[in-house]
């Protein structure tokens, strides 16, 4: 099927959406019952119940719609084209991440939890020692940009060839004909959360990350797949209320069974059944509702916030790192600090896409295109 070359503002704008709470997200984690990078002194506890919100589905959504993304990519190119526009926008921010973003996370991470006491410069030479190299370099939240990488070149691979796209539209448009769009995904994910989940965890780390790989690189195809096909769209976009009473309903019964039996062997396989049926049912939703009332919303915040969201990405841990790190000691009100990182967190990402977009040598580093060759200047004037 030949899809529309025309750019689908609600898909920027899901992707704008799920950054973002995956960004408040992160700031949360500072307040969570579990350990992060830097916690604060305080901890609140319902922070557990308010994560359900939104752990089923929130990567899922970024998957899903970086595989349509790279559908989009594929018109009128050929897939040795597409491979290396694709590198050329995830390679640098990922070593550059790796390199200068990442390392302050975890020096500041050592000093907080009594790990390291020395500088900075001495920690960075440590990590990137032979030593430091052969235990692994911390990607944190960069492996999401690895991941999809990867997942890239492996649907390339396989769903390049138009038959082979042909056939898997087909198949896919039968098997999500009817209630199928609900119960076909969500058994899928299901058995994904059943079988794989207890024995492999998630780990987000590339080798050994085999539920993960099961259920993120499944909605990457299926992003990559379903988005040629309208009449999909179309069935999200009716069975979107059917979709968001589920979602609603399955993540009340999530906070429950954490709430009153955390640690049962059997309840952890019901949790687990209604985390699958939470997860698709509310991605159903967002498409459905999404598709239907955001495709025509276009805009000079969406097209500055599309622009935005990576470099945003790419910046806001370190800057959330180092500001719980430095408001730690003050203990300060718990309202007060949060809104502080939120603040900083994320105007600072903002600020620094700000500075990054306007040196073209700097744009790669940050998963921004190259600027655009001024215009020629006009040739000089002839006696």
């Amino acid at each position: 099927m030949i899809i529309s070359t025309a750019r689908r503002a609600d898909i920027d704008w899901l992707r704008i959406g799920a950054f973002g709470v995956l960004i408040l997200y992160h700031v949360g984690l500072v307040y969570a019952p579990w350990d992060w990078h830097v916690n604060s002194q305080h901890r609140v506890d319902a922070l557990q119940y308010v994560a359900l919100a939104s752990n089923p589905w929130r990567l899922s959504l970024l998957f899903l719609i970086s595989g349509a993304a790279l559908r989009f990519m594929t018109v009128r190119r050929r897939t040795s084209e597409v491979v290396g526009a694709r590198m050329a926008r995830l390679a640098p921010p990922l070593l550059f991440g790796v390199l200068v973003l990442v390392p302050p996370q975890a020096w500041l991470e050592a000093l907080d939890k009594g790990w390291w006491t020395g500088g900075f410069a001495a920690f960075w030479l440590k990590e990137f020692s032979i030593a430091g190299l052969a235990d692994g370099v911390p990607l944190n939240h960069l492996w999401f940009i690895l991941y999809i990488g990867v997942y890239s070149l492996l649907t390339l691979a396989v769903l390049s060839r138009d038959t082979r796209l042909e056939r898997a539209e087909a198949l896919l448009a039968k098997a999500l004909s009817g209630w199928g769009l609900i119960l076909v995904p969500m058994a899928y994910l299901a058995a994904c959360r059943l079988i794989l989940f207890p024995i492999f965890g998630q780990t987000n780390h590339l080798p050994n990350d085999w539920y993960n790989h099961a259920m993120s690189l499944g909605l990457f195809a299926l992003g990559f797949v379903l988005v040629g096909r309208d009449d999909i769209w179309r069935r999200f976009e009716a069975l979107r209320w059917p979709l968001l009473v589920t979602a609603l309903t399955a993540l009340a019964t999530l906070i429950v069974l954490q709430a009153l039996a955390p640690d049962s062997a059997w309840v952890a396989t019901v949790r687990r059944t209604v985390f699958a049926i939470d997860q698709w049912a509310t991605l159903g939703a967002i498409l459905g509702f999404g598709s239907l009332h955001l495709r025509e919303a276009d805009g000079p915040v969406r097209r500055y916030l599309t622009d935005a969201i990576f470099p945003c990405y790419l910046a806001h841990q370190t800057l959330l790192v180092i500001a719980a790190f430095v408001l730690k000691p003050y203990a300060l009100p718990v309202g007060v600090e949060a809104a502080i990182l939120v603040a900083v967190t994320i105007g600072g990402s903002l600020l620094v896409y700000e500075g990054v977009r306007r040196v073209g040598p700097l744009r790669p580093l940050w998963g921004l295109k190259p600027m655009a060759p001024s215009l020629a200047a006009p040739p000089p004037a002839t006696a």
